[in-house]
């Protein structure tokens, strides 16, 4: 509006000017000169003053939309940083809590060492079982330097029952661990099960407690061993029967620890050569863990090839 008026007043003053050398021209040619020069300059001022005004508002208007531009793109960004900062907020809420979940899960397995009750025991054993770490029909713990093996058995929803088994799982005696029964008291009915099975070990050394410490690391190590489907082991690290000597005793297979990769098929077991193919891998102890193995499954022994008449 300014620069109209501006342009305005150029183009009035100009015409008034050339008005007055118009009137001039025969009385005072030189003042008439001098005036149409000044018109003629004012005519040329106003379209460069109105060619200027169009400039400055195309600037103006450039500015106008950069600026808004810019704000616009500061906007995006910090919408864009919000929304990154906000998933990232949620990712980590849903990590931490996959891990509560997971170290709840393990605070199960230790609390039947850190709570040896009862109800420890049988919450222990329960999830495990729910979860296919351990078999149906129980899960056993090797008695210390001997032959017998505990096995712990939920028999009934509430049942909790224990029993003092051999390699091939035959029963030596069961105990059931009666609601309200200290576990001082349970304990020592198994020391003297064991003792009674002619397998005590002499002063401090009968101790059922250390078994179920032996299962509760087991628990605990096989459900880290899980945790993650890419490992690898849920389809093969479960439904365990024992851990012995280094080797898991699976439904299906026969595993050892330090390869967990590597499956025996319990149903390969009656071909000869285990013993010794295992040795030759670096499992020294295959000459006693494949007999165990084929005890406990009650598969038969495979026939002696250097012995005259078998086939």
């Amino acid at each position: 509006m300014k620069s109209m008026l501006v342009i305005g007043g150029t183009l009035a003053g100009g015409l008034v000017v050339a008005a007055a050398s118009w009137l001039l021209r025969d009385i005072d040619p030189w003042w008439s000169n001098l005036l149409a020069n000044i018109a003629v300059v004012a005519f040329l001022l106003a379209p460069g003053e109105y060619v200027l005004a169009r400039l400055r508002t195309g600037f103006e208007r450039i500015e106008k939309v950069a600026d808004q531009a810019k704000v616009t793109a500061d906007l995006a960004k910090k919408a864009s940083e919000e929304t990154a900062r906000s998933l990232e907020d949620v990712r980590q809420t849903l990590i931490e809590n996959q891990r509560q979940e997971h170290e709840s899960e393990l605070d199960i397995y230790r609390s039947m060492t850190q709570d040896p009750s009862r109800e420890a025991l049988l919450r222990g054993l329960k999830n495990a079982t729910e979860t296919g770490i351990i078999t149906p029909l129980g899960v056993r713990s090797p008695i210390w330097e001997t032959n017998l093996h505990y096995r712990y058995v939920i028999s009934e929803p509430h049942t909790l029952e224990v029993r003092l088994e051999t390699d091939r799982g035959d029963i030596i005696s069961s105990h059931r661990w009666e609601e309200g029964v200290p576990a001082e008291d349970f304990y020592q009915v198994l020391v003297r099960a064991v003792r009674k099975s002619g397998h005590d070990l002499g002063v401090g050394l009968n101790d059922p407690t250390e078994s179920v410490q032996s299962l509760s690391e087991m628990l605990i190590e096989v459900t880290q061993l899980r945790s993650q489907e890419l490992l690898g082991h849920r389809s093969t690290l479960r439904r365990i029967i024992e851990r012995l000597d280094g080797w898991y005793f699976t439904e299906h297979n026969v595993i050892p620890a330090d390869d967990l990769h590597y499956c025996v098929a319990v149903d390969r077991l009656n071909e000869i050569d285990w013993e010794e193919h295992l040795r030759q891998k670096g499992w020294w102890r295959a000459a006693t863990t494949i007999p165990f193995a084929r005890r406990l499954y009650r598969v038969n022994q495979p026939p002696d090839a250097n012995l005259p008449g078998q086939v």
